[in-house]
């Protein structure tokens, strides 16, 4: 038994110590790993300007591309334009010459179709304006007389009124006459 008492110690201590320098060899890695990754980072953050940068200054450089090109292609683009709108004005005075042309032609045509549907649209017209019209007028008319009519009412009210007031003041005048010979003549009765 003292033999392997002796031997675990022994493989013990082995063990410590390679445990001992894998720890170190572990806390190395970690160092460097931390170095490494401190690195990368760095390099990273440095790759990223630097990509940026170029990418800035190869838009800068596609936008001088395309000036130059735009200045180039400017005139002989609208050399081309010019001859094509040329061509177009052409086609267009031919097809208005012929055009009018045919337009003349159908106008002839239709002129009495259209003559005659013009004067039934205008008749159509002239009879609803004259509807309105006589409507107007008779409105008018209606109006006026019924205002004649009520003045001519009014003056002769006024006239019978004025009439009535001289008859109500004769007849008042009468019975008071006619009361006076009737008081009169029971007087003389009575006072024979």
């Amino acid at each position: 038994m003292d033999g392997n008492d002796s031997r675990i110690p022994e493989d013990w201590e082995g063990q410590i110590k390679r445990a001992e320098e894998n720890f170190k060899t572990i806390s190395e890695l970690k160092e460097k790993l931390e170095l490494l990754t401190e690195h990368v980072e760095s390099r990273k953050a440095a790759l990223e300007e630097e990509i940026e940068e170029s990418l800035h200054e190869a838009i800068r450089n596609s936008r001088d591309c395309l000036e130059k090109i735009q200045e180039n292609i400017d005139p002989k683009l609208e050399k081309v334009i010019q001859t094509k709108l040329e061509e177009i004005d052409n086609k267009m005075a031919i097809l208005n010459r012929d055009g009018v042309a045919q337009v003349q032609d159908e106008i002839e045509k239709q002129i009495p179709t259209m003559s005659k549907k013009v004067l039934w649209d205008l008749d159509q017209v002239v009879v609803e304006k004259l509807r309105h019209v006589q409507k107007e007028l008779s409105n008018t008319l209606e109006k006026t007389a019924s205002d004649q009519v009520e003045k001519g009412l009014a003056d002769y009210r006024k006239t019978v009124d004025r009439t009535i007031g001289g008859v109500k003041g004769m007849a008042f005048l009468a019975v008071g006459l006619s009361l006076v010979a009737l008081f009169m003549t029971v007087i003389g009765v009575f006072g024979r």
